[in-house]
């Protein structure tokens, strides 16, 4: 936003929350429900939730059923982000891979040890590029050793992988160009980018490197929530 003047009158000369945010279009905020902007926002809303034709329909079903999501799921990614995803950036976090004490397990060819349901899953598809993403590690030996299970996984991987990397032990706004740049890279776009991850942790992420949307690795691959420590 540095360098560009917000065009309503209303923002004019200060800085507001709003415009710091990544991907805003510089809109006016929403003062209340009764404004003409929330009518706007509403109309356009249920325009974008009305009931497709029955092609348009299949279409879906079937663009749903090519990214192994259910029809639902697909249709708010498709109504909050306008694109249909094209890319799964898959972060490798204790959601998708099994942990121990001293970090992540590691198969006995040093590839990270997934669980079975996120490599059937991923074997299963075929239209979207897959990219996978470990957490940033603290550094020294332990980001290494991370960093070469990575390259073992996308070694020994019964399905194509676009991409892979570690996450920089950085700011910010410099792990999202990271990520942007690793996308960019492959020869893929950031804005079809579905990242399935914790949101906690990564919807910042999101946001900052302008991804499609972020959907819980637990809900994507159908995992069981595990229980509660004593």
């Amino acid at each position: 936003m540095r360098g560009r003047k917000p065009k309503f009158r209303h923002v004019r000369g200060r800085e507001t929350a709003f415009q710091a945010l990544l991907g805003h279009n510089g809109g006016p905020p929403l003062p209340s429900a009764a404004s003409w902007n929330a009518f706007c926002w509403r109309k356009a809303a249920a325009k974008s939730r009305k009931t497709p034709s029955r092609e348009v329909l299949a279409i879906r079903m079937r663009r749903a059923a090519e990214l192994g999501l259910d029809y639902r799921t697909y249709a708010a990614v498709l109504a909050d982000g306008g694109s249909t995803p094209r890319t799964l950036v898959v972060m490798l976090s204790r959601a998708v891979v099994a942990y121990g004490p001293f970090g992540p397990q590691v198969t006995r060819d040093g590839a990270l040890s997934l669980h079975a349901a996120v490599s059937t899953k991923l074997a299963s598809l075929s239209v979207p590029q897959v990219v996978l993403v470990a957490p940033a590690p603290t550094g020294g030996p332990a980001r290494d050793a991370v960093a070469a299970a990575l390259d073992q996984t996308v070694r020994a991987a019964a399905w194509p992988i676009a991409a892979a990397g570690v996450l920089p032990s950085a700011p910010a706004g410099e792990v999202a160009a990271w990520l942007g740049d690793l996308l960019t890279g492959a020869g893929l776009s950031p804005r079809t980018a579905l990242l399935i991850g914790e949101a906690a942790p990564y919807q910042d992420l999101v946001t900052r490197a302008r991804l499609l949307g972020l959907l819980p690795a637990m809900r994507y691959f159908d995992l069981p929530t595990p229980a509660p420590k004593p």
